[in-house]
């Protein structure tokens, strides 16, 4: 069963990849994915709600294959980790696109259980539109 370290350096390229049978291992059945309060929108619940957000949403705001992301810091602790970093894209327009963002994540038997994604929305808006 692979712990928190691991999940988390398998799921972001699976995500980036959509490659769905990677992060259904990864993802538990009963998941709850809270959004980033800017989308004003509730949780995700259930596997396939979250994979469906995590393959589909990025193509609204970057170019398919472009969306990259450098940890700066992961903290483990028992069942729960926090990664924070720099994701990197190229927007739909064809800019540049970079913020900082942070993925909060519990984690059970091995799959993630319930995630908070956060980033700086302003700085979000500034570069997609």
């Amino acid at each position: 069963m692979p712990d928190p370290r691991e999940v988390l350096e398998r799921l972001f390229p699976a995500m980036f990849a959509k490659d769905r049978s990677t992060l259904e291992a990864l993802i538990a059945e009963d998941v709850t994915w809270h959004l980033p309060p800017f989308a004003k929108a509730k949780p995700r619940r259930g596997r396939q709600a979250v994979i469906d957000l995590l393959c589909a949403a990025p193509d609204a705001f970057y170019r398919p294959g472009s969306l990259a992301l450098e940890p700066e810091l992961v903290a483990v602790e028992g069942d729960r980790a926090m990664l924070l970093g720099w994701m990197t894209a190229t927007t739909r327009s064809g800019g540049p696109y970079e913020n900082r963002y942070a993925f909060a994540m519990r984690f059970r038997d091995g799959q993630i259980v319930e995630a908070w994604e956060l980033l700086d929305s302003k700085r979000l808006f500034e570069q997609v539109s």
